[in-house]
């Protein structure tokens, strides 16, 4: 039984790990499947141009089926592994977890992207037409990363307040929990409200932004931030 099959029936353990229900992965898996058969047409599975030998699933993969190829990746997505942990997960080793996760991720973002599913990267392809509601959300996102081998790599991406290496995004996203918004991929140590500086300048007028205290300081003309105050000690 492969692990797919063994949470394809667990709708509370399949979406923890996911991301997703049963109903939207399995919209989602004709257009992965397109996306990945295409792929291999031009590429094998470590990466490599593809000569003319067509690509077919092997007998003993570790991802037979094209539901375990897109759970294995969207797994890797939703929980942001390590390399060896998703190896171990699926019964493979971390070098051939890496493969994988380099041949299957391409696949996921074009299908993602054929269902403009994406985020936008730039503030000025955000849509803001089809918004429910003025209401907005912005955060950052630190995730660990493997230990660089290359000590300047090192110092730039270790983060004191994580106490490991790691990379952030912010994100904006509206009501309905949709991340319309991902600024750069930068070292985690980055201040939230530093990058939103550098990305987040253009909101509908009247909108209101919640953020946190990590955005402190934060605004835009014309919005009207919600924000918690910071908890004020007393004295007893």
């Amino acid at each position: 039984m492969t692990t797919y099959q063994q949470y394809a029936e667990k709708p509370t353990q399949f979406m923890a790990l996911t991301g997703y229900n049963r109903e939207e992965f399995d919209a989602l898996l004709p257009y992965f499947s397109e996306c990945f058969y295409d792929r291999m047409k031009s590429y094998k599975v470590d990466g490599n141009l593809r000569g003319n030998r067509e690509y077919v699933d092997y007998q003993n993969s570790p991802l037979p089926t094209i539901e375990d190829k897109l759970f294995f990746i969207l797994t890797f997505v939703k929980t942001n592994n390590l390399q060896s942990m998703q190896g171990a997960l699926f019964g493979i080793s971390q070098p051939k977890a890496n493969i994988w996760i380099h041949c299957l991720h391409p696949a996921l973002n074009l299908a993602l992207e054929h269902l403009n599913a994406l985020p936008a990267r730039y503030m000025e392809d955000v849509s803001f037409e089809d918004s429910e509601s003025p209401l907005y959300f912005q955060d950052g996102t630190e995730r660990p990363i493997q230990r660089p081998s290359d000590y300047e790599r090192q110092k730039i991406f270790y983060s004191g307040k994580k106490k490991q290496h790691t990379i952030k995004n912010n994100i904006l996203s509206n009501v309905s929990s949709e991340i319309i918004f991902l600024s750069d991929t930068v070292e985690g140590k980055r201040h939230d409200k530093n990058l939103a500086d550098e990305t987040i300048h253009d909101l509908p007028k009247g909108s209101l932004l919640a953020q946190d205290t990590g955005f402190q300081g934060f605004k835009l003309d014309n919005i009207t931030i919600v924000q918690p105050k910071k908890s004020q000690e007393v004295e007893i």
